[in-house]
């Protein structure tokens, strides 16, 4: 990919109120404001970034999610793990 050199700026005018929630949505989608500008004036996909803790609960999930499948393949399924995924996924998703 050919980065292109940025020489030209634009300028709009925005009250506080939108400048706040511009910012905040650039924030939650990790991203800097001139960027989040620009993907979103350009119709490109602007996605909220997932936090490290949040990050953190689905690998655990997943990670017991593939033990339990190798568990399920083998015929040594417990009720009780099952349970326990169930619980750590519906804390995650609160």
């Amino acid at each position: 990919m050919i980065m292109e050199n940025k020489d030209i700026t634009l300028r709009f005018r925005v009250t506080a109120d939108e400048r706040a929630v511009i910012e905040k949505k650039a924030q939650t989608a990790g991203l800097v404001l001139s960027e989040y500008v620009r993907r979103m004036a350009l119709g490109q996909d602007v996605r909220e970034r997932i936090s490290p803790e949040l990050r953190q609960v689905v690998i655990g999930v997943a990670n017991n999610l593939n033990q339990l499948t190798r568990h399920a393949h083998t015929g040594q399924l417990d009720a009780s793990s099952i349970e326990a995924i169930l619980e750590q996924l519906k804390r995650a998703l609160q």
